[in-house]
């Protein structure tokens, strides 16, 4: 299931992102459509991870009254 929403992520993502659209072309001239529909879905992944690992350390926990320190 995760991998089909990605999927689908990638291909509105090459849509809208020049980036994304070069990087999906590229890689269907070289390997093919589904290869590429799965690289793109997987290079979202990885910026979607790093996005969110670098906004979890950004923000420190919140302390609320009743919880261990």
């Amino acid at each position: 299931m995760l991998r089909w929403l990605l999927v689908e992520a990638g291909h509105s993502a090459a849509q809208f992102d020049p980036e994304l659209r070069r990087k999906y072309q590229r890689l269907v001239f070289r390997r093919g459509r589904n290869v590429a529909k799965v690289a793109l879905a997987r290079h979202l992944a990885v910026r979607l991870y790093w996005t969110l690992r670098q906004a979890s350390s950004a923000t420190p926990p919140a302390h609320t009254p009743g919880s261990p320190r």
